[in-house]
């Protein structure tokens, strides 16, 4: 069979209920969002974004990857971490600015299927790289769960400037760390993944403040180790 109609092997069974498990989530989180459940919605997130980090991992333990699983999972990401955060963020933060705020939301979703579309086009379906262009959806998908946390704390205003923010970074060409393998980066990401469920746990100034520092340690440790690697390589 053509390799471009590559379908999943029967291995990768797993990894693909994973990711469709992590579609369901996403949907349930639409459903409590349209209930008003926010928080609820949210939580449902986080458990799509564990799945996301785990579904991959395992495809590659299990030497099942393939172009079809990595459509797969981009599909299910403009669900989980597109349209439902762009839909969350709107109904709990955005829906008093009117018309401006449903366009924010928008451009979010837009932007992350831009994103998408790019890392299908550039990326190995087999192996994980180093370095990924633009910020991933999940990532930013996690700032406007966190944003949805904050509602009360966050002036919609200030909640729209994020939103743009982080469609921003998702369209740019920032090359930002990657989970993977081991190293002082793939520690330093660990942290923050905690780091982040603190902000979901405890929802205050103190944790998101926290959270984001440790990211601004995680870039500067990235980039020392670009730096390291280059040096490695011209030597």
């Amino acid at each position: 069979m053509d390799s471009k109609y590559e379908q999943i092997p029967p291995r990768g069974m797993l990894p693909a209920a994973l990711t469709a498990a992590n579609i369901c989530l996403g949907f349930a989180s639409l459903l409590e969002t349209a209930a008003g459940r926010y928080d609820r919605a949210v939580h449902l997130l986080v458990l799509a974004v564990l799945l996301d980090t785990l579904d991959g991992r395992v495809a590659r333990w299990l030497r099942a990857t393939s172009i079809f699983g990595k459509q797969l999972d981009s599909f299910c990401d403009v669900l989980s971490f597109g349209a439902a955060p762009a839909f969350l963020v709107f109904h709990a933060q955005l829906r008093p600015l009117g018309a401006p705020g449903l366009a924010v939301a928008l451009a979010y979703l837009l932007a992350g299927v831009f994103r998408l579309a790019r890392f299908n086009l550039l990326a190995d379906p087999h192996a994980k790289a180093r370095r990924t262009l633009g910020l991933p959806i999940p990532i930013g998908a996690g700032y406007l769960m966190a944003l949805t946390l904050m509602r009360d704390r966050v002036p919609e205003v200030a909640g729209a400037m994020t939103v743009v923010l982080v469609t921003s970074l998702m369209l740019s060409r920032w090359r930002l760390p990657e989970l993977r393998g081991a190293g002082v980066v793939t520690a330093a990401l660990l942290v923050g993944i905690v780091s982040y469920l603190a902000v979901v746990v405890w929802p205050n100034w103190y944790s998101v403040i926290w959270w984001n520092g440790w990211n601004l340690v995680i870039l500067v440790l990235a980039r020392r180790e670009d730096r390291r690697v280059a040096c490695e390589s011209g030597s």
